[in-house]
């Protein structure tokens, strides 16, 4: 499969993910586990984009990967907000 295919398709769920995450209010238990488990699968999705970034830059010279590192932040933006997005999913896994 291209990586920019499995990218976009990554991408795509990540979204779903974030969006998810973004209409669930209020309190509760069922509340509670839906996002637990919602940030459980952001938390997955990103390992596995990490991962499949990382299997696609080995093997290239510092140009290869300067080029291909430009054309994920400018074709796939919620991939440039990894950090950001690793962050809130572990920060938020503990308060729950």
């Amino acid at each position: 499969m291209d990586w920019r295919v499995r990218m976009r398709r990554d991408e795509l769920q990540l979204r779903r993910i974030v969006q998810k995450l973004a209409s669930l209010h209020g309190e509760g238990p069922e509340v509670a586990a839906a996002r637990r488990k919602a940030l459980r699968a952001l938390a997955r999705k990103i390992v596995a984009m990490r991962g499949l970034v990382d299997d696609c830059l080995s093997g290239r010279n510092g140009y290869e990967q300067s080029m291909m590192e430009y054309r994920i932040r400018v074709e796939f933006p919620l991939y440039s907000h990894l950090g950001t997005l690793t962050a809130f999913s572990s920060r938020h896994l503990d308060w729950f």
